[in-house]
């Protein structure tokens, strides 16, 4: 690995790349991927991950709000429009175990030095851009430095105490930050030994832990539930060396975690972080706590706030304000510049206090995101799509919950007059441009949206409809 992000490093000082330029990096889970990923941060350029199965128009909104220089897209990635105008464009094909094809990427590749030590960046300047679905239809670009970068890693990778001689499973997509600090830049920075699934299925996953002696598993509410609800040959009779399966991007029930390990008799870990913030907090895996999502890591400080932005008390519910040396320095600008995160600290949208021992216990959230299988969804993104249908008149999206995968999403719509539209229409609407993980399970149609006196939605009034 270690040489062949020389490799990469040494094509884009070919290219006269700057620390200030941005590199786009469009891949699946592969080998060739993570290559590239470690090759842009070893140079010292920007990073600007975004996964393989990402929409079109998603893809294409985040390459022009990054205005990248580079862009590396896996070669198996058809693209529709590409403004391709605006950047260096270069396709990759698997290139690790097929140094010998004819492939021009390839030729480039293997004609640079397996050598480099001269980093363009340094501690202070910018590692990654990193998207969030955010509460809007545009999203918000994360600025990551690398000193940030490296304490994220640093702080989750103690905190779960991952070692040299640990054996991590990752098959959550690279572009993730809780897949990239918890799994990918731990094992880097440890040592320890990543296997990075391609595709998910639970009977991949048992094998996985099976097959490859695991000692600590990436998890998400949506994987528990779907083993606590379908059968799964595994046992921790199957899996000695097995630490622990985490649990992050969504809340975990007590009762759902309490039933997991009665059932298999492996213990889940849980934590919680976001994108801006990296990983926030953990249980330590010898002291964990049912309910809690942990404490504070080492470079973080937590505190909540009431809504008139005084300071809780130890067991009094509020807003989760993160603050340290290892958060986002802030976002994008529309003029590419940085809008910094207030020094006080980050207001999370995260409701919940912290126990007397520092124990931090969520509650809610304030911010109106779906959290489905552990990814955020804006529904504002959603709604906007359905209503480009020349029969729409209103759409709200909201979030519902569902047994496997914590958040499943439902849509509302009202018509206009003189039209009618089916479900399935509306459906393959948003089918024609949005990820399946974005596609309303059910729409329900309604005379008119309820609403209370300041205009707003009711969607308590909403999920009655549902209850009928």
């Amino acid at each position: 690995m270690y040489k062949w992000s020389n490799k990469v490093a040494n094509l884009l000082e070919k290219i006269e790349l700057r620390k200030s330029d941005k590199v786009t990096l469009i891949g699946k889970n592969s080998i060739e991927t993570i290559i590239l990923y470690f090759g842009i941060l070893n140079y010292g350029a920007i990073l600007n991950p975004i996964f393989f199965e990402e929409s079109d128009e998603n893809l294409f909104r985040i390459v022009n709000l990054t205005k990248p220089s580079l862009v590396f897209y896996d070669s198996d990635r058809s693209l529709g429009k590409t403004g391709k105008e605006t950047a260096i464009w270069m396709s990759f094909p698997d290139f690790f175990k097929n140094c010998d094809s004819d492939n021009q990427f390839i030729k480039i590749i293997n004609n640079q030095s397996d050598k480099f030590e001269d980093c363009r960046g340094n501690s202070e300047d910018i590692a990654e851009i990193l998207y969030t679905s955010g509460t809007t239809t545009v999203p918000k670009g994360i600025l990551i430095s690398r000193e940030a970068l490296f304490l994220m890693a640093d702080e989750i990778s103690e905190r779960i105490g991952l070692a040299d001689n640990d054996r991590v499973l990752e098959y959550r997509a690279y572009s993730w930050a809780s897949a990239q600090l918890l799994t990918i830049l731990s094992s880097m920075l440890k040592g320890s030994t990543l296997f990075l699934g391609k595709k998910f299925s639970i009977s991949r996953f048992s094998n996985w832990l099976k097959d490859y002696d695991i000692t600590i598993s990436a998890g998400v509410p949506a994987v528990l539930n779907m083993m606590i609800n379908g059968s799964v040959s595994l046992n921790k009779r199957d899996v000695p060396s097995l630490k622990f399966i985490t649990s992050s991007s969504a809340p975990l029930p007590e009762e759902t975690h309490r039933r997991f390990e009665e059932m298999y008799g492996i213990k889940i870990n849980q934590m919680m972080g976001m994108s801006e913030a990296g990983w926030m907090a953990g249980n330590p895996p010898s002291n964990q706590r049912f309910g809690s999502v942990g404490l504070p890591l080492k470079y973080k400080k937590i505190h909540f706030i009431k809504n008139n932005g005084t300071k809780c008390c130890n067991c009094e519910n509020g807003e989760m304000v993160v603050a340290g040396k290892s958060i986002g320095m802030g976002y994008l600008g529309e003029d590419g510049g940085l809008v910094e995160f207030p020094k006080e600290g980050f207001a999370t949208g995260d409701l919940g206090y912290a126990d007397d021992d520092g124990y931090i216990f969520i509650t809610g959230r304030a911010k109106d995101l779906i959290i489905r299988g552990g990814i955020n969804i804006s529904p504002l993104e959603i709604s906007s799509r359905i209503m480009e249908h020349p029969a729409v008149n209103e759409a709200i999206i909201i979030g519902v919950p569902d047994n496997i995968y914590g958040e499943e999403v439902v849509g509302f719509v009202t018509q206009k007059d003189g039209f009618k539209i089916s479900e399935k229409e509306l459906i393959d609407h948003c089918k024609a441009c949005l990820p399946d993980f974005k596609i309303p399970k059910k729409i329900y149609f309604l005379s008119s949206l309820p609403r209370n006196q300041n205009g707003k939605v009711i969607k308590s009034e909403l999920i009655k409809v549902i209850d009928t």
